[in-house]
């Protein structure tokens, strides 16, 4: 086995309060604009390009209760959106997330996650040492902004793979071409969520005119392994 398959160490699992919106491709530019004055200027724009595969376990739990500790895995591979075959410069990053509060009083969606960078030559092959196989994939692209160097805004379209494992195959999801708009921020601990939720909501009304930012039900953002 070539090269060294490990993560990062002290690995700590923080709280990701988050909002989540929908704009219209004709809406987009002065949604970007408006960030542009919020952020700073036309280079305060970050792309990013993301090749996301969904891990589940290789082996099935039997029916039973232990079924519902079951999570999914979720390696992200962030490449370079002006040169997306060179793998040299890709990073891998093996990504957590657990279930979602299901308390509807926050101003936000919250949810633990946990981010290990993967240093190693073959990540995929790591994950299956974990027990884990591919199960699907995606690739997202798009921008985002640092908001007072806290709140990042990621603007970003969801692409499928017409060919397996070949990002340059992507095909938009959605026909209209609408765009996903994910504000985040981070509470190193459940103390600090409540006061996170509050900026939150305070920081959508800066958006009202461009983009409805709402709290998504959090069955939808549920980590749940559907098995056959």
């Amino acid at each position: 086995m070539a090269g060294k398959k490990h993560t990062g160490a002290n690995i700590p699992t923080h709280y990701e309060c988050s909002l989540h919106g929908l704009v219209a491709q004709t809406h987009e530019p002065q949604l970007r604009t408006r960030l542009e004055a919020l952020c700073g200027d036309t280079q305060a724009a970050h792309r990013e390009l993301h090749h996301e595969i969904m891990c589940v376990p290789s082996v099935t739990t039997p029916i039973g209760p232990s079924r519902r500790e079951d999570h999914a895995l979720r390696l992200r591979i962030e490449l370079d959106p002006l040169d997306p075959t060179n793998t040299s410069k890709a990073s891998h990053t093996i990504c957590f997330l657990g279930h979602p509060e299901p308390r509807s009083d926050r101003g936000a969606s919250v949810r633990p996650v946990t981010y290990a960078n993967v240093i190693s030559d073959n990540a995929p092959q790591f994950l299956s040492l974990l027990g884990y196989k591919f199960n699907s994939e995606f690739v997202r692209k798009g921008y985002w902004f640092l908001y007072k160097h806290a709140f990042k805004v990621v603007v970003s379209q969801v692409y499928r793979l017409a060919e397996p494992g070949n990002v340059l195959s992507a095909q938009c999801v959605d026909p209209r071409g609408s765009w996903l708009v994910h504000v985040v921020a981070d509470a190193m601990s459940q103390e600090q969520v409540p006061r996170v939720c509050e900026q939150l909501d305070e920081l959508k009304k800066l958006f009202n005119d461009y983009v409805e930012l709402v709290v998504v039900d959090h069955a939808f953002l549920e980590n749940k392994i559907t098995y056959n």
